[in-house]
């Protein structure tokens, strides 16, 4: 017994004349995580709106913590990345008409459509536009697919699909069910707008969509936040907007044909535009404002690759106050996303015990994803490092309070070589790689990752999800859903420390930060796989 303690007490003296340190991974704790998902997610935080006053007690709480930790200040001295915001008000006509060969069609405001603009233009309107059928419109040259051939959309408006043509067809065509970023409905906006169109409408479907026409009439006339441009969005359709699939089989019909033969046409590999015998009109009337808010940020300086970086993300943003449900006003976001903010709290005090990193990790609590990945997209935007020297971005968002997980499920697996590593290290805690079980919603494009992926940094989004050990597979998919019909986005968003089990967010981070870890002591360049939309970007700016 006296040889055991004194190899102890040589071990330690060693380590302290040497000055190493341990691993970081066992200095992360159960109730360091409970304490900042408490902290976030109480009433006095009043459900972190950005820029509100709950915004700066937010903000401060998160730089507070990174500057305990020992974290760096990332933004020239500052926890603070300033992320200025336009907030635009919206009013649209009453009806969106249609001129057709069979007579007027008259689409009912948030009953049949919904529109909105981001001009910086008080008024904006549809007047006679011609009406083109683009397919999906797709612009994908790894598929040989061009929705537009060519057409002059100047001043026209073009009518799409949502989704991409692969949903409900062969897995050998675009990815089958999995959307791919052609299927997401702010690319249809983004290649409208390159195509020189005056407008687009998007046809809703709600499996095609992931969520059902409520969702996109809720978000009919409300206050919508985005970057503040530069050039007021002149580069933007002056109209962009949703029908409702019965609206669109009223306008196919009135063309001669019906919505069948529409999608089907659509989806041909040769599809080509056609101008539909239409004509439409609308109105949008918008006010504006100029608002702040800010991105957290905070930083290890790596000790031989400075100026490589390894990016935490987690939004620090929820939905504030709102309608009352069973007398509560107050959103918490106590799993969205006060789990994944303290997730990377965690991770970040575990680097920080730990013996240095060769490249830099940023961790970057980010702002306005709820409106739509501002804070991730203004940093893309304007780096602290440079895209071509981001060796990867490791996201998460939702974190359920479920207990461990036999699983670590990826979002956008099949993307790049990081579910590799991903598996590696699942493989140690004794778990397997489980496939998003919705691919069709697209999420890999909807949380704070995309905006490093779109300049092609690859990204890992990855959580326990599918297999959590208390309930087994078939029990955890019910309890995952009703999570989202009756809590995500609702005031019940809130923590229960009695009810609810961390383990599962403990070691999500244990794993996620081994993940980093190797990246950061890494001279590797995770690549996209060869059939990621996002390759080539990636290789264009490390050339």
């Amino acid at each position: 017994m006296r040889l055991k303690i004194l190899a102890v007490f040589v071990i330690l003296a060693l380590s302290c004349s040497t000055g190493l340190k341990p691993s970081g991974e066992e200095n992360i704790l159960y109730k360091n995580i409970e304490k900042h998902i408490i902290t976030l997610s109480s009433d006095r935080f009043a459900g972190r709106m950005p820029t509100t006053p709950s915004e700066k007690i937010t903000v401060d709480y998160i730089a507070d913590q990174m500057k305990e930790i020992g974290l760096e200040p990332a933004a020239n001295g500052s926890y603070f990345q300033e992320v200025p915001i336009l907030a635009v008000n919206s009013r649209i006509s009453n009806t969106l008409d249609f001129e057709t060969p069979k007579g007027p069609i008259k689409l009912q405001k948030l009953v049949d459509y919904v529109s909105f603009s981001r001009r910086v233009e008080n008024e904006l309107s549809l007047d006679q536009s011609e009406l083109v059928f683009a397919g999906f419109g797709i612009t994908a040259p790894e598929y040989n697919r061009d929705d537009f051939q060519g057409m002059d959309l100047t001043g026209k408006t073009i009518l799409v699909f949502v989704n991409d043509p692969g949903y409900g067809t062969s897995e050998s065509y675009f990815k089958g069910n999995t959307m791919t970023y052609y299927g997401r409905w702010t690319y249809k906006f983004e290649e409208a707008a390159r195509r020189g169109a005056n407008g687009c409408i998007i046809v809703h479907e709600t499996g095609q969509a992931g969520y059902p026409w409520n969702v996109v009439a809720n978000n009919g006339e409300t206050t919508k936040l985005y970057l503040k441009p530069k050039n007021g969005y002149k580069d933007r359709c002056a109209f962009e907007g949703w029908i409702s699939k019965s609206a669109a089989e009223q306008l196919f019909s009135a063309c001669g044909m019906s919505f069948e033969q529409a999608k089907s046409m659509a989806v041909e590999k040769d599809f080509k535009p056609q101008l539909l015998p239409v004509k439409v009109s609308g109105k949008i009337f918008n006010q504006f404002e100029t608002k702040s808010s800010a991105n957290v940020c905070g930083l290890i300086r790596g000790s031989k690759y400075p100026d490589e970086v390894v990016v935490y993300t987690a939004h620090w943003d929820h939905l504030g106050i709102g309608t009352k449900v069973n007398g509560d006003s107050i959103y918490n976001g106590a799993t969205d996303n006060a789990s994944a903010v303290a997730w990377m709290l965690e991770m970040a005090r575990a680097f920080k015990t730990a013996k240095p990193v060769e490249r830099s990790v940023l961790f970057l609590s980010v702002t306005c994803e709820e409106s739509g990945l501002l804070g991730s997209g203004y940093y893309a935007e304007h780096p602290f490092f440079p895209m071509s020297k981001t060796v990867a971005v490791i996201n998460t968002d939702v974190l359920l309070f479920l207990g461990k997980f036999k699983d670590v499920m990826i979002t956008g697996s099949g993307q790049s070589e990081l579910d590799s590593w991903v598996e590696k290290e699942a493989v140690k805690q004794g778990r397997y790689l489980a496939p998003d079980p919705n691919p069709e919603n697209g999420m890999f494009f909807r949380s704070d990752q995309f905006p490093f992926v779109k300049q092609g940094v690859p990204a890992i989004y990855a959580k326990g999800y599918v297999d959590a050990e208390k309930y087994g597979k078939e029990k955890t998919l019910q309890v995952v859903n009703r999570y989202w019909k009756e809590t995500y986005h609702t005031p019940s968003d809130e923590y229960h420390p009695e009810r609810d089990d961390l383990n599962g967010v403990l070691e999500d981070a244990k794993l996620l930060y081994q993940v980093g870890t190797d990246l950061a002591n890494s001279r590797e360049w995770p690549a996209w796989n060869k059939d990621s939309e996002f390759r080539a970007i990636r290789e264009q700016s490390r050339n």
